[in-house]
């Protein structure tokens, strides 16, 4: 599709930074490379202590910069860039990790899925190695059935029905948000993609793989930077999946009820197979956790599914 200098959506890109200094200078120098008529940089530093906002200020004052007193997670974190770009009435929202660099046609062609495809309201790229143009392991795992089609983008077609695409790179058109909400905070950190697109889909919305749009991921970024950050990520993700599996408003209440019970058998079984004390402890502590939320689990199962029944009645 052609676009002239005046019929560019206007796209807002959020970057969620903790401590990502590392990451910060090839993913922006990329970034203001991109080969699309209107967009804007917003950096969200989440309290790092690293020097990324010093950084950031010093190479690109191009680059707006919010900075959040504590770290308040991948969902809220980005949901304060959110409601920035929304504010500016930007068409669409961009959130992409630090740990990224993309190639310069990226945006264009998922904007341009986008504004063709009325029904698509969530895109994502074709993720690759950070340092090379082989397929990183999410697109490997999570793309596995469409793996030989991505070889030859131009042959893939414009674009993929998925389930779900990578939060590292998600990018939304702004009647999404204003028709389910924003990310829900009640993921830290992990799902919280998976469960707006599950929800999206409940309003009628699809989400879509841009087979020509490609960006290198190193995955990981700044979780890796300790033993301690790693068994932090690890029980954030377990957290985050619980909660996932629990609030589905496709399903009835006793069925999701029964998802934990799998979740929590599959852990056990895993647990019991390379036992320790401290895999225990994490596991015994995460059902507390999740147990403490239980009422709010509950709110969320409910609106959702209220919404749900809402869109299916018309």
């Amino acid at each position: 599709m052609q676009r002239s200098e005046t019929n560019y959506p206007l796209v807002y890109i959020v970057i969620l930074n903790y401590n990502g200094k590392r990451w910060l200078e090839p993913c922006l120098r990329s970034l203001l490379s991109t080969d699309y008529g209107n967009f804007k940089v917003v950096l969200v530093d989440n309290a790092s202590i690293d020097g990324s906002v010093k950084l950031v200020k010093n190479l690109f004052p191009e680059v707006e910069i919010i900075i959040n007193p504590s770290n308040y997670g991948f969902s809220e974190g980005n949901n304060i860039g959110i409601r920035k770009a929304l504010a500016e009435k930007a068409g669409y929202l961009v959130l992409l990790n630090p740990d990224t660099w993309v190639e310069p046609s990226w945006l264009a062609h998922m904007v341009d899925v986008a504004e063709s495809e009325p029904t698509v309201g969530i895109l994502g790229p074709v993720q690759l190695n950070y340092m090379d143009s082989d397929f990183n392991s999410w697109t490997r795992t999570a793309l596995l059935p469409h793996l030989d089609k991505l070889r030859i983008p131009e042959q893939a077609g414009d674009w993929i029905a998925v389930e779900w695409v990578e939060g590292s790179c998600f990018v939304v058109k702004k009647d999404v948000f204003e028709a389910i909400g924003l990310l829900d905070p009640i993921y830290f950190a992990f799902y919280e993609e998976i469960d707006f697109c599950r929800r999206a889909v409940c309003r009628g919305y699809q989400t879509a793989l841009v087979p020509r749009s490609r960006i290198h991921h190193y995955r990981g970024g700044s979780w890796q930077a300790n033993q301690r950050l790693a068994c932090e990520r690890e029980y954030r993700c377990d957290r985050s999946q619980f909660i996932y599996n629990m609030t589905d408003p496709r399903k009835t209440l006793f069925a999701n009820f029964y998802c934990y019970l799998l979740t929590l058998a599959v852990k056990a079984k895993v647990l019991l197979q390379d036992f320790s004390v401290i895999g225990a402890w994490k596991l015994i502590r995460m059902q507390i956790d999740v147990l403490g939320i239980s009422g709010k689990l509950l709110s969320k199962w409910r609106r959702e599914r209220s919404l749900l029944r809402k869109v299916v009645s018309g």
